[in-house]
């Protein structure tokens, strides 16, 4: 019959146990650093986000005020941008930027946060709707608020 032979000689192998213990913990560490990297570029864009949603309404307000309490009415006034165009509201009367195609963007004090106002003029619904589509820009972050505006009769 057959006899299996074992060596008797292990010399080297509490090494390669070692070797494979440490080269286990080594991928576990690279595995558990990627998800934390993860976490902080996630954590950082959603307060990029933020800062951007904050400037988006700051434009929102400051165009819902330019309606409400200076009588400004945007149908007759912004007519030449009423198919989507960028307008500037930091003038004494909002007026359609020039070419409406290109991005206006309003500065809040001397920070980085910006915004920008498109308009658009509804009248496939009833009443006819001034639509303004508030973009905040903070760094790389960029967010929007839609503004729908019926006048009074």
């Amino acid at each position: 019959m057959f006899k299996a032979k074992f060596i008797k000689n292990n010399h080297g192998s509490a090494l390669m146990i070692t070797i494979l213990i440490l080269a286990s913990i080594l991928v576990v560490v690279l595995g558990v650093s990627e998800i934390l990297t993860r976490g902080l570029q996630n954590s950082k864009i959603s307060g990029l986000s933020g800062m951007a949603y904050l400037a988006a309404e700051s434009g929102a307000e400051k165009t819902l005020y330019l309606m409400r309490k200076t009588g400004f009415s945007p149908s007759e006034s912004l007519a030449a941008c009423s198919n989507e165009g960028y307008i500037k509201i930091d003038v004494s009367s909002p007026v359609c930027n020039n070419p409406i195609t290109a991005v206006y963007q309003h500065t809040l004090g001397a920070s980085e946060m910006k915004y920008s106002v498109k308009y658009k003029y509804d009248e496939t619904v009833t009443p006819k709707k001034d639509i303004f589509t508030v973009v905040g820009y903070y760094q790389n972050g960029q967010r929007s608020i839609k503004i729908g505006y019926e006048e009074s009769e």
